[in-house]
């Protein structure tokens, strides 16, 4: 009964105003997942130079495709037998992606409507040995498809501690793909102000409010990496958390360790018990947020993410949990 209270909190609190966030109209565009990772490794050929190029040169930095050093990247590629697991592997978890096309159809149209200036990325997968997550550059947009084989997948086992192989699983995909674009797209330099521990709360608040619109049919387990678990724990432990970190002084500190303690990938937060999730003050960047758009119902998803500054959502959230 705790979960499911919790998990209503949760829906009402992004819910606020409903038809507010509504999106208008089909889209026009679907979204068509380029396979790189399979038309590559069964070929050895790629048609699209753009991608091609920002694979060989960023993603794997093996240099360009031709030279010599990728030559021999090409022939190892092929003949590694971990690769060939990983290639398998991917091709069964995503023998079919229509479910994540058709997301991101919807996500696209709904980012277009709010920001019409935001170009629509060509949206690929490929194979990078555990590489970055997800890789953006302009007009492209790709996932290493190796890094969401599922939660207990037996390689992660020796490469990932458990709180980073819990967010590496497919139905993660697709929010991680909306994600990454808009943080390529909507730059920290234009959400942050000062780089305070509240700049980056507030910061990470916004993305994840405004995946939730983008995705409104998506859990928020998906969007936001935590389990329902953590959910529940943020829930009840909420005003603990914000009191610790006004008792400690770090709202407004730039210093960089206590900065990752609060929003840095880790099993536990520092400052917070050890039963806490990493990454925990991004949960309250979120709620200050939800409670700055529930009492401000004439402010626009643009000017949250473009004008409002992050002292701003704290005043105006009235914050008291």
């Amino acid at each position: 009964m705790k979960k499911i209270i919790g998990l209503l909190l949760l829906f009402v609190l992004v819910s606020c105003a409903g038809s507010r966030y509504d999106v208008p109209g089909k889209p026009e565009n679907n979204i068509t997942i380029q396979r790189f990772d399979k038309t590559f490794y069964e070929t050895g050929f790629y048609a699209d130079s753009a991608f091609l190029n920002l694979y060989a040169n960023e993603i794997m930095e093996v240099g360009e495709p031709g030279s010599k050093m990728f030559q021999q990247f090409d022939s190892v590629f092929r003949s590694d037998k971990d690769i060939k697991k990983i290639y398998v592997d991917c091709q069964k978890t995503f023998s079919d992606v229509t479910d994540i096309e058709n997301e991101l159809t919807w996500g696209f149209h709904r980012l277009h409507y709010f920001f019409p200036n935001i170009p629509t990325p060509k949206v690929y997968m490929h194979i990078a040995g555990y590489g970055e997550s997800i890789v953006s550059a302009p007009g492209i947009l790709s996932a290493d498809i190796d890094k969401y084989l599922g939660k207990d997948y037996d390689v992660y086992k020796n490469l990932f501690s458990p709180y980073q192989a819990a967010r590496m699983y497919p139905e993660k995909l697709a929010s991680d793909y909306m994600t990454g674009w808009v943080r390529s797209e909507l730059t920290e330099s234009k959400l942050m102000d000062n780089q305070r521990l509240l700049d980056y709360m507030i910061y990470e608040g916004k993305i994840l409010f405004f995946i939730q619109i983008l995705l409104p049919d998506e859990s928020l387990e998906n969007i936001s990496g935590f389990s329902s678990d953590q959910l529940d724990w943020f829930v009840a432990n909420e005003k603990n958390m914000w009191n610790t970190i006004l008792q400690f002084q770090h709202l407004y500190s730039k210093d960089n360790n206590i900065l990752a303690k609060y929003t840095g990938e880790a099993p536990f937060t520092a400052f917070f018990s050890q039963a806490s999730p990493g990454r925990a003050a991004i949960w309250i960047g979120y709620k200050i947020v939800s409670a700055y758009m529930e009492k401000h119902p004439k402010v626009s998803v643009q000017d949250l993410l473009l004008k409002t500054k992050a002292q701003d959502v704290l005043k105006g959230a009235d914050y008291h949990p």
